[in-house]
């Protein structure tokens, strides 16, 4: 079993981790285009230090050429692709909740003890929707099949999907992939990040009941994808087989040196920028 399996939250932040350090590097190779890189360490330095400005802390432009205005072009084009898709993708993603709002509100009851909505529907299910509050959903059909202790570890998991804030980690996967679907890393990464929140979710769930109890729930309420973060979702055989097997933690300099990668990526695009300044920086502050 990989280590991403093993531990699902940090091979999570390992993939945020990299998406942000890479749109970083992208927005600051637009930022070049304009201000040269030694300009934007020295603005960086004195931010943080705090040690004055002067003449010389402000960036003095490069002439402008032919090169540079075909790249500010092609950075402005991105953006506003970046733009255009994440609106798309976010007003239908709220289109799609709002209509099942509507449809809890219109066939479903909240039950009082569970503290969940229940609909009324044949088909066995369960999911959330974010919001104010957030709100759990149980088919009538999955509470005619689901024992007791795998109804708790069902409103375990969706629940965790909820306090995890993980659909916007999938909202903003699915802008970068749908924006530039010919960037590897978006496209995987956004597939990915799915599995993951399921199997962090899946490891809420079994710490609330036990492993045995979750693969069950999962297999009884197994269903087609669905675009809402749903119980039985996403990659059911790998999960059940997961919850099954003998997961030995990972080791603390194993844990250790994946949280130090995480680190520098998050890091690497203020090193890049203010590395070149700090030679600068003690004369500048004397």
């Amino acid at each position: 079993m990989s280590w991403t399996s093993r531990t699902p939250r940090l091979a999570a932040a390992t993939w945020l981790a990299g998406t942000v350090s890479v749109v970083s590097m992208a927005v600051l190779t637009g930022a070049l285009l304009v201000v040269p890189l030694h300009a934007i360490g020295d603005i960086v330095v004195l931010l943080v230090q705090w040690c004055g400005w002067t003449e010389h802390a402000f960036p003095v432009l490069p002439p402008w050429t032919a090169p540079r205005l075909v790249g500010l072009g092609l950075v402005g084009l991105g953006l506003l692709r970046l733009v255009q898709v994440g609106v798309a993708v976010t007003h239908a993603r709220w289109a799609d909740q709002a209509r099942h709002r509507h449809d809890v509100r219109l066939l479903g009851r909240f039950h009082p003890r569970l503290g969940i909505y229940v609909l009324d529907h044949t088909r066995r299910g369960a999911f959330c929707l974010p919001g104010k509050g957030g709100t759990v959903v149980v088919t009538r059909g999955a509470l005619r099949v689901l024992q007791p202790a795998e109804l708790d570890a069902v409103i375990a998991h969706e629940r965790a999907h909820l306090t995890g804030r993980h659909h916007l980690i999938l909202t903003a996967a699915a802008v970068l992939a749908r924006a530039f679907p010919t960037v590897p890393l978006f496209a995987v990464g956004h597939e990915e990040l799915r599995r993951l929140v399921e199997l962090a979710a899946d490891d809420s769930a079994a710490r609330r009941s036990t492993p045995r109890v979750v693969a069950q729930a999962v297999l009884r309420l197994a269903a087609p994808p669905s675009p809402l973060l749903g119980m039985a979702n996403t990659a059911v055989h790998q999960r059940v087989i997961r919850l099954m097997a003998d997961r030995p933690p990972l080791s603390r300099s194993t844990v250790l040196g994946r949280v130090l990668l995480v680190g520098l990526l998050l890091a690497l695009p203020l090193l890049v920028t203010t590395i070149p300044a700090l030679s600068d920086l003690t004369d500048h502050c004397a």
